[in-house]
């Protein structure tokens, strides 16, 4: 098997105008972001993730009110909700270094937008996630359009890488166009086949997507994406944001906490819990209404 095609950004874009931006964005359906989290935003995020005793926690534990959970065998602890980590993880939510483009490509207004969903995956060798996703499907994350000039996208995900992303590092593979292919990947289908999932090293067409620590891949879910098998000693640290308008619901049903909810500033809030719950006076969220734990299912 031959390696994967490396994408390296060019530092020319660095300097190009938002018409510019746009068109490479519509084309590919990703970019790069040099240096989106701060060397002292990494620091901290890194301290964080090396106080959690790794080799104990599994699927199903909790950490205050961020979940460690995974998608499958291989594809390394996630930290789900992990907006609620601390205030590094806060201060990422509107980020300078993205808020502005994903608000642009999204195309709602400020009360509209939210994030569908937001974990640190930390994973070890071996492990991968199967490709998936594509501009074939109909389904609100895999909507892509301008019409007369106004963007209209079903989500953008903010990848950020904590560690450097190189080869055997287990990258990100994206398949560039693939978010308005008319046709559907060939191997998309049996990816996630349990006895031989298909990674991303082994897709037709797929480029590695290298990082250094503190970038950040920006792109629309449509595009078909997936990793590479990390292969060298050591960890992946990743920290993902998916934003969507506010009609995607929290892909896991996180309620937030009071107390975060009181750190956050009005436009954190906004993004965290766009349409609060509306009740009766009186009435309150309660597991006795349902029968059940309404956050952990």
């Amino acid at each position: 098997m031959t390696a994967n095609p490396i994408w390296r950004h060019d530092p020319r874009e660095d300097f190009l105008g938002q018409e510019e931006l746009d068109y490479l964005f519509d084309l590919r359906g990703f970019r790069v972001l040099k240096g989106a989290v701060t060397p002292d935003q990494l620091a901290r995020i890194h301290a964080w993730v090396d106080a959690q005793p790794l080799t104990t926690l599994g699927p199903g534990d909790w950490v205050g009110d961020v979940e460690v959970h995974t998608y499958g065998s291989k594809d390394g602890l996630n930290f789900q909700n992990i907006i609620e980590g601390g205030p590094v993880f806060e201060e990422l939510i509107d980020s300078p270094s993205w808020i502005d483009q994903v608000r642009r490509y999204i195309q709602v207004d400020d009360h509209a937008l939210s994030i569908e969903e937001n974990f640190l995956n930390v994973r070890q060798s071996g492990g991968f996630i199967p490709i998936h996703s594509g501009g074939t499907l109909v389904r609100f994350t895999s909507w892509f359009r301008n019409h007369a000039g106004k963007w209209s996208v079903g989500q953008i995900n903010i990848l950020m890488a904590l560690t450097k992303v190189g080869p055997g590092d287990g990258a990100t593979t994206v398949v560039p166009g693939s978010h308005k292919s008319h046709l559907d990947h060939p191997q998309r289908g049996r990816a996630w086949n349990p006895s031989d999932p298909i990674s991303g090293a082994d897709a037709l067409a797929m480029v590695e997507v290298h990082l250094d620590p503190g970038d950040a891949l920006m792109f629309t879910d449509a595009l078909t994406h997936g990793s590479a098998p990390r292969t060298n000693d050591g960890e992946r640290r990743v920290l993902i944001y998916r934003y969507a308008p506010h009609l995607l619901a929290n892909r896991f049903h996180f309620v937030p906490s009071p107390e975060f909810l009181a750190r956050l500033t009005a436009e954190r809030r906004r993004l965290v819990m766009p349409t609060p719950p509306r009740f009766r006076p009186g009435r309150t969220i309660a597991s006795d209404e349902f029968g059940h734990d309404p956050i952990g299912g």
